[in-house]
């Protein structure tokens, strides 16, 4: 079974086009429109991180005050809304990628036959791009060249290095050597067709890289023939899109883009040409091509293509759009005609505030770890399988890909909620993938229970509908069961971080009133809706008793261990179940329908209220306290430490050293009896028991600003 700390849900086929969509207007309401502003109140059950936009390690501030941002909320929530109203898949590039699987006959090597495979020089005239024909290539072997030019590649080969894997690295080798550029056809010991130095044919000889050694014995492996370009017949067209599928393959203008890629192609804007490799349809149409013989292979299908919705469209002004779907007939949209010629847009009605810490919550600790994630083209996870619940492996040990027309990607990808604390494994900083960052919040370390903490802000809406905005609430509190079911925001959400719990300052009739008429719409829709796959598996990654701790994990990957899950699980055909297959948890979604649901959701809200409001007042007055606190080292701190002391015992003088001596369990140290004898009576005394802790925490400067303020004000009233 293949482990991930994300799954997905599946998409919906169908899709709700809301009727009303190209009615929407911000100066004309509906005639049941709704505007105003939520209280919305967002509490950290794990520690959490949103990267600051100018210190990328440090928690989103503002001159020290920890907000998240609006938009990092408005995307959380519009992901949520997209899932539960069956919104299509819109925000999502329409990439073609490209497979290399030497070990997968039918995927790959089937379609890479010698008689398919074309060579060619790649060149660029009047911004168009032009492939010259050269035909079928010849080989020649690696050391009959090196025996020729009297050079050592073989043994200057260094396998642990990835320069000497790339072509380059032959090409600087062979620099200041004249190539033999004639050459004479044999068939070899094989049969194979081959060529040797000779004077039949002319030809350009052409390096490719090299991924291992070369091995000979009873069994050679690696690489051992260069390739023989001959004299070009003609010139080929390349349309763009083949081209734009070639760039995305070598991973063009991104920081792992191919070295040899990242060399030729600054070769063919210096007006140079460059030598590929491609197939061609019947009609002599370039279909694909690469840098090497065996090249990434593209697949049939984009990722548009394996996106299986039923889509709507409608005529704006003469051009045809998609319809609106609810998520953005609510948040607003720009989009292109079919025809791509126009751009339509829509200002959204809803906006988030920023939502800022209530408090100032401690560093959970620094960290320096790799946040990876496998590539999308990963298809035993990223397409859609098929298996039977119980079975290890796919159906007929065969994976759906992007080669099979009906393929399907897997949905919408989220990330489960952990019930451990995050402990993501350290690395170096100077690792080139590390990423370090400062997540905010603790763990109490007796009970191990996470020291809550609240962020506030606002939602503001203007002439949205009542099914609108009951969506909006719906997607905020999971149809009112906030209680059971938590979002997840901003980074590291794979490692267990940015676990939280939404509550609305909304009056509970109002609330059930709006869910209502959310609930009542999709069920027009779709009768099924509430108990539906997407609401299903939504559910049961955001369920807080989820405990699939074992299942959360990435696969490995460690070529110095020569430890590849990866290729392990795709060769034993295994698959990612859905999260809800693996969940034991009995929480599950309900209807706001029934009347006993409503009951029990209203008097559930009346009490949360009253707790929101009782943890308001406590914040206030938390704050307060901070406000009033001086500095940990400043003289009216330190006064008031002293200030305590002398009200409490008698001393002949006051020394902090002597103090510090008592807090930190040394006060067989103090010389002095007197001095002695009077600290043993403030340690008698009840108020110094929980001062004692405090003064040793400040010392060691781990008292947090809430603490520091406690201290300071026992202080001053003991």
């Amino acid at each position: 079974m293949i482990t991930a700390p994300f799954n997905f849900v599946p998409l919906s086929e169908k899709v709700f086009f809301p009727d009303w969509a190209e009615s929407v207007s911000h100066d004309v309401p509906f005639e049941d429109a709704e505007s105003g502003v939520i209280d919305v109140t967002i509490t950290a059950k794990s520690p959490i991180f949103i990267r600051d936009h100018e210190n990328s390690e440090e928690f989103c501030n503002y001159k020290g005050e920890y907000y998240i941002p609006a938009t990092s909320v408005k995307g959380m929530v519009r992901n949520v809304l997209e899932i539960m109203s069956f919104s299509k898949m819109s925000q999502f590039n329409d990439n073609t990628y490209a497979v290399r699987d030497l070990s997968n006959q039918e995927l790959y090597m089937s379609k890479m036959k010698p008689k398919n495979i074309f060579c060619g020089w790649l060149k660029k005239i009047d911004g168009k791009y032009y492939i010259e024909d050269c035909g079928i290539p010849g080989r020649i072997r690696l050391n009959k060249i090196d025996r020729q030019c009297s050079t050592k590649f073989g043994s200057n080969f260094d396998g642990k290095s990835d320069n000497h894997k790339t072509a380059k690295f032959k090409y600087e080798l062979f620099s200041d050597i004249n190539l033999p550029t004639n050459f004479r056809y044999e068939k070899n010991h094989n049969g194979r067709d081959v060529y040797i130095v000779g004077d039949d044919k002319e030809g350009t000889i052409v390096f490719t890289g090299q991924p291992s050694a070369r091995k000979e014995g009873k069994t050679p492996s690696g690489k051992i023939y260069e390739f023989i370009f001959f004299e070009p017949k003609e010139d080929i067209e390349i349309n763009q899109k083949i081209y734009n599928n070639f760039k995305f393959a070598y991973f063009d203008g991104k920081s792992n883009m191919s070295e040899d890629w990242k060399w030729r192609k600054e070769q063919l804007h210096n007006g140079e040409k460059i030598p590929v490799f491609f197939q061609k349809d019947k009609d002599g149409n370039i279909i694909h091509f690469g840098l090497s013989y065996l090249y990434k292979l593209p697949y049939n299908y984009s990722i548009g293509d394996a996106i299986k919705q039923k889509i709507e469209t409608i005529t704006r002004k003469d051009k045809e759009y998609i319809k609106l779907d609810l998520s953005e007939t609510i948040f607003g949209t720009t989009q292109k005609s079919l025809d791509e010629t126009k751009d339509y847009s829509l200002k959204g009605r809803v906006q988030f505030s920023h939502f800022k810490a209530d408090i100032k919550p401690p560093i959970f600790k620094t960290i320096t770890t790799v946040l990876g994630s496998p590539r999308a083209s990963y298809y035993p996870i990223y397409i859609k399988q098929n298996y039977k619940v119980g079975e290890s492996i796919v159906e007929n040990e065969r994976y759906n890909t992007l080669m099979d027309k009906n393929s399907h990607i897997s949905g919408w990808k989220r990330y489960p909620l952990h019930q451990n604390i995050p402990n993501p494994k350290r690395y170096n900083k100077e690792v080139d993938s590390a990423t370090t960052f400062r997540p905010l919040g603790n763990y109490d370390k007796e009970s191990n229970k996470f020291n809550e903490f609240t962020f506030s802000g606002k939602l503001r809406y203007h002439n949205p509908k009542q099914v609108e905005l009951g969506a909006i609430i719906s997607a905020l509190t999971f149809h009112g069961c906030s209680d059971d079911f938590y979002h997840n925001i901003g980074m590291a959400k794979s490692l267990g971080f940015g676990k939280i719990n939404i509550e609305l300052s909304l009056k509970a009739e109002k609330e059930v009133q709006l869910l209502t008429a959310f609930e009542n719409k999709m069920k027009e829709f779709d009768e099924g809706w509430i108990d539906s796959q997407q609401l299903n598996e939504l559910f049961a990654m955001a369920d807080k008793n989820l405990a699939i701790e074992h299942q959360l994990k990435y696969l490995t990957l460690d070529p110095k261990e020569k430890i590849d899950e990866f290729r392990d699980k795709k060769n034993h055909s295994e698959y990612l179940p859905l999260t809800s297959r693996l969940s034991k948890s009995k929480n599950r979604i309900k209807s706001i329908l029934r009347q006993e649901t409503i009951d029990c959701f209203i008097k559930k809200e009346m009490d949360k209220q009253k707790i929101l409001e009782e943890n308001k007042e406590k914040i206030k007055q938390e704050q307060e306290l901070l406000n009033n606190t001086p500095q940990r080292n400043s003289k009216a701190f330190k006064d008031a430490i002293k200030g305590y002391v002398i009200r409490n015992i008698t001393l002949p003088y006051y020394d902090y050293s002597d103090l510090k001596k008592v807090f930190e369990e040394r006060e067989d140290d103090i010389i002095s009896d007197d001095i002695y004898d009077a600290y043993m009576d403030l340690v008698d005394k009840k108020s110094f028991k929980s001062i004692e802790k405090l003064l040793l925490k400040r010392e060691k400067n781990k008292a947090t600003d809430l603490e520091l303020a406690k201290l300071y004000q026992l202080l001053k009233e003991g």
